[in-house]
């Protein structure tokens, strides 16, 4: 073995287990995140490679990513097709709870304690909020604007012993 065995080797046994990882749950996953993140990664990693001069890992890497592309093109190609019947009578939709209707409270929310809203000391005086706000009114509210009243034409005057 050469001094570029042992490391191809390693490079060659992670992406395997990175192809398997791939591989085992691309075909159940709802969106093909996984295998599409992959092929975005060793798509370019596999072409920087060949570029660089290193073809072994570059064709290792060009696997991958031609494995991935294809997980994601089983996604797309092979998902169940949406054979629902246009005219068909849908479900009925039962409308959302309205504040009215009886909600079960959950037991975590019943073991939080409850403020007191009826006996509890608001600290607002609600004098000395309408007075500030009727001084702020005072200051800030616009006088009206009244129109000039028209004038009167002027006469041009005209210089004497013209």
């Amino acid at each position: 073995m050469d001094a570029f065995a042992i490391p191809l080797v390693i490079f060659t046994a992670g992406m395997a287990w990175l192809l398997v990882e791939i591989i085992r749950g691309s075909f159940e996953d709802p969106y093909p995140r996984r295998a599409g993140t992959t092929w975005a990664v060793t798509c370019p990693a596999a072409g920087m490679c060949f570029g660089l001069g290193l073809a072994p890992a570059a064709l290792i890497l060009g696997a991958v990513s031609v494995l991935a592309l294809g997980s994601l093109g089983y996604w797309f190609l092979a998902t169940a097709a949406d054979d629902t019947d246009d005219d068909a009578d849908p479900a009925p939709v039962e409308p959302d709870p309205s504040p009215t209707d009886e909600v079960e409270i959950p037991d975590w929310a019943k073991r939080v304690p409850q403020p007191d809203y009826e006996n509890r000391d608001r600290g607002i005086d609600w004098d000395a909020f309408d007075r500030a706000r009727s001084d702020w009114e005072k200051e800030f509210t616009p006088k009206p604007v009244t129109p000039e009243p028209e004038r009167a034409p002027q006469r041009e005057l005209v210089p004497a012993g013209v």
